[in-house]
């Protein structure tokens, strides 16, 4: 799959979700310090750690091969919760 189908598979609103709290990090940085700032990169880290256990148990078992991945590894790592890494 070329890199742009694969930016068209995720929907919009999937996409506009980091851009939301990009301008949130740049408002906290501003107006609430450093803590709103890492709560908010935290967030960030979340979202996106969230996006990647979804789109990997996607990947067929071909792709996960040649990531050196096996379905079972794909399903244990999606069953994580989005806070632990």
């Amino acid at each position: 799959m070329a890199q742009q189908d694969c930016i068209h598979a995720i929907s919009p609103r999937t996409r506009s979700v980091p851009a939301l709290l990009l301008a949130l990090v740049w408002f906290a940085g501003r107006r609430l310090g450093q803590i709103g700032r890492s709560a908010l990169e935290l967030a960030l880290v979340w979202h996106a750690r969230a996006r990647q256990r979804r789109q990997l148990v996607e990947l067929s078992d071909y792709m996960l091969r040649d990531i050196g991945l096996t379905r079972a590894d794909a399903e244990a790592e999606a069953d994580k919760p989005f806070w632990r890494p």
